[in-house]
């Protein structure tokens, strides 16, 4: 044993130090077994549901994924490689990649499980068969650790499906792919980025270890690393690294097919990982609209209300979601049928897939299934303008000062109050500090017991010394289901909810207006919104802002 772990201690120093090309030869002459293992004595299932409708596009050729449609209706896109770059696509490198990760990871096969039948089987059987033609040699992106691991959880949570009446050459294929992918990803998994890469190549590890007999022994270890790597990014809280409430969907509904899984076979890794199903479920219904999809922060989307239900209801996890999200830095405020969340913590740090998004103080706020004020989101192709545009602070609900994205590095703090049923908060930051003379942004939120009053007072403090005014301007997006209207007075606007229940804006010390705004919180698709936009000139004495959203009717 002692020697064994010497020698992959060794081999791992070795790969460290390779790079490219070399990687690749040596791993593929070194590590990767030539002989096929004779049968998988367990094999997990996939508990998601597919789309048929996907199903059909794949059928026709039609390749959707990250918001990109690429047609191949003769060939799997991959058998061309040719055609097969950011270029010939016409795609920036970023969209290309999310695009790509979606292609080779596989998750697509639950779509033909979901379609069902022959035919789907035949097609299921061709593309993964193509697709091992086509990457005998390990190399470029389809062998990313976290794409790799992502395609090998697929193919085993499938495995019934493919390998049901194959023939020799299929499972032959199948099972040796299977073997070979989990001796990459064993040294493939500790050098790949720390974040949802690294994770992504530990779950997959995990599974091999419990479906592949010659495994078996390492499952222990399998596991604990697995945990160790989720007690680096889930927080004591339940919320993720990165503040993206997609994150925790993401993470959670992973580990609860793994915990399902394990349950059966493997009862004390499966007691390993529940504690982050007890973590992660709460922190999920945290984040929930009305609606019953997820608060827009840092990058996230909505996601489907009915996948986040099961997500749920498979996690068995019972928790109630926290008021107060210490170490995620969010504040959450329930009064009768109303919602609000606000972000009270500094930009999270860069991770690996995801754009820090600087919207300080920015909040959401509903009425039971109507969105009312939000963020505006981020579009699914990672890379481009729009994704840049929509991290930036004019694309939250919060207070912009002088055309400046505020520091990272900027400090926040915040106060809860409660009474009789209403809760307040009373919030600064300093990320323009230094850019303006230490000005600062004060603001406090009031909801009513009602849950039908919002009040909001912002403050711009005085700089240190002579200054020139700087411009300040809050931004209140509105959600694509509402219409607003501004009265002829220039002091307040008529809200209509999607549900048609009627809200009235007013505000004081600065100037009010209507404008255009834009929405990416459902599909990753731009949508047309309105924004509430109130400005003034902070000078030597404090600018304040008030704003009131009142439900009328």
């Amino acid at each position: 044993m002692a020697s064994a772990s010497l020698k992959d201690t060794f081999q791992l120093r070795l790969l460290r130090r390779l790079g490219g090309a070399v990687f690749a030869t040596r791993l593929s002459t070194l590590l990767l077994p030539r002989q096929a293992p004779l049968e998988l004595p367990v094999l997990p299932d996939d508990p998601w549901p597919g789309s048929t409708a996907n199903a059909d596009r794949l059928f026709q050729g039609r390749f959707l994924f990250a918001g990109v449609e690429v047609l191949s209706p003769h060939a799997a896109p991959w058998s061309n490689p040719a055609t097969l770059t950011p270029e010939q696509l016409n795609l920036d490198r970023d969209s290309f990649a999310a695009w790509a990760a979606e292609l080779h990871g596989f998750a697509w096969l639950r779509d033909f499980a979901a379609q069902g039948g022959d035919m789907a089987q035949r097609m299921s059987r061709s593309l993964v068969q193509s697709w091992l033609d086509h990457h005998q040699r390990i190399h470029g992106l389809a062998w990313r650790a976290d794409i790799a691991g992502r395609r090998l959880m697929h193919w085993l949570g499938h495995g019934h499906f493919l390998l049901e009446a194959a023939d020799e050459r299929f499972a032959h294929d199948f099972l040796l792919g299977i073997a070979r992918h989990a001796a990459y990803l064993k040294y493939a998994a500790p050098l790949a980025p720390p974040g949802l890469p690294r994770l992504s190549a530990l779950l997959a590890l995990a599974y091999a270890a419990e479906c592949l007999p010659q495994e078996n022994a390492k499952k222990g270890a399998a596991i604990r690393d697995l945990c160790a790597t989720l007690e680096s990014q889930i927080l004591a809280d339940g919320g993720h690294v990165s503040r993206n409430p997609a994150q925790v969907l993401t993470i959670l509904r992973d580990v609860v097919a793994l915990w399902r899984f394990l349950r059966a076979i493997d009862p004390e890794g499966a007691a390993l990982l529940q504690p982050f199903l007890d973590r992660m479920a709460p922190m999920l219904r945290f984040f929930r609209h009305g609606d019953g999809g997820l608060a827009l922060f840092h990058g996230s989307e909505e996601a489907n209300p009915a996948q986040i239900d099961q997500v749920l209801e498979l996690s068995e996890a019972k928790g109630k979601p926290l008021s107060s999200a210490s170490l995620s830095r969010f504040e959450r405020a329930t009064a009768r049928r109303s919602l609000l969340l606000i972000d009270v913590g500094s930009p999270p740090p860069p991770v690996i897939g995801a754009r820090p998004h600087r919207g300080l103080l920015a909040f959401e706020f509903s009425h039971a299934k109507d969105r009312l004020v939000v963020n505006c989101g981020s579009p699914r192709r990672l890379g481009g303008s729009w994704a840049a545009a929509l991290s930036g602070i004019a694309a939250h609900s919060t207070l912009m000062l002088g055309q400046l994205e505020p520091s990272p590095l900027a400090q926040v703090s915040t106060r809860r109050n409660e009474q009789d049923g209403a809760v307040w908060f009373e919030m600064e930051h300093d990320g323009w500090s230094e850019a303006f003379q230490g000005r600062l942004h004060r603001r406090r939120l009031y909801l009513s017991a009602s849950g039908e009053d919002l009040r909001g007072e912002e403050t711009v403090t005085p700089p240190r010394s002579d200054g020139m005014p700087v411009e300040a301007v809050l931004r209140l997006h509105l959600h694509p289901s509402v219409q607003a209207s501004a009265l002829g007075s220039g002091d307040a606007v008529i809200l209509k909810s999607g549900s048609g229940q009627g809200w009235r804006f007013r505000s004081s010390g600065g100037v009010l207006r209507l404008e255009e705004s834009v929405y990416f919180g459902s599909g990753g698709e731009a949508r047309r919104t309105q924004q509430i936009v109130i400005s003034g000139f902070a000078g030597a004495q404090p600018l304040v802002l008030k704003w009131a959203l009142t439900k009328v009717g």
